[in-house]
């Protein structure tokens, strides 16, 4: 029973302090910085992500149509593929897979380059000049990835119907002209707004429990490895929890 009650007051620490950084570092978000800064870290989540985002939006473009054609077709309904498609990835696959992508490869660099600077005392040596860690690391990083993600995730959605129409036009052969106007036809401003907010809370939990890591580590190089694999995997399972409570709140209230 100690056990366990030690276990859960060590979640509820855990939260509590991550809760408490993202707050702060959206405080300090409008604080005067240099603008350079910013940009440098648009392009290295957003621009930079855009080949590996671009090539598998396409490929899971492909792979759903053909699982759903494939069905579909037994009811002689495979022109509404299209339509299956653009749903699920402006309302779900979209903005998660995106923001697994984000996590998999921007989150666990951040957290190994912010715990490597934790690790070499040039955390606290900002702290010695007055400089505040979460207003210099955090909170431009927090800006960058509410700004990139979006953005990526409008990409992958484009993206993934080119692919979903190269195989459904040219493999199921559904006219191409009825491909795209049941791909777009049920898709309402309500789903894009609705992937826009999902795909930017993904980008404060990535951002902050990279961050919120770097800023743990301890221990050397291993730690610095560690806070790398562990802010991936909170990311992932942050990530999902979110996804889940936003899409209960959207779409069942």
């Amino acid at each position: 029973m100690e056990k366990t009650g030690t276990t859960i007051l060590t979640y509820l620490s855990y939260f509590g302090s991550l809760a408490m950084l993202t707050v702060n570092s959206f405080k300090k978000i409008m604080y005067p910085r240099k603008t350079e800064n910013i940009f440098e870290h648009i392009e290295e989540i957003g621009i930079n992500s855009f080949p590996l985002v671009g090539i598998i939006s396409i490929f899971i473009g492909m792979v759903l149509v053909m699982e759903t054609s494939y069905t579909l077709k037994k009811f002689g309904a495979e022109i509404y593929s299209g339509g299956i498609v653009s749903i699920s990835m402006i309302r779900e696959l979209g903005p998660v897979f995106v923001a697994m992508v984000m996590s998999g490869r921007v989150g666990g660099a951040m957290a190994a380059e912010i715990g490597t600077m934790k690790i070499t005392e040039q955390i606290d040596a900002m702290r010695v000049m007055a400089v505040d860690p979460v207003a210099y690391l955090v909170s431009p990083r927090l800006l960058a990835g509410i700004i990139s993600l979006p953005a990526l995730f409008i990409i992958s959605f484009f993206l993934s119907i080119i692919g979903a129409f190269i195989i459904g036009v040219f493999m199921v052969g559904i006219p191409s002209g009825m491909f795209l106007y049941q791909t777009f036809r049920f898709i309402v401003l309500r789903d894009l707004l609705i992937g826009f907010i999902k795909s930017a809370v993904f980008a404060v939990v990535v951002v902050t429990v990279a961050a919120h890591e770097g800023l743990r580590a301890h221990a050397g190089a291993v730690g610095v490895g560690k806070a790398a694999t562990t802010s991936v995997v909170i990311s992932f399972f942050l990530i999902i929890l979110s996804n889940l409570i936003l899409t209960g709140i959207f779409y069942f209230i």
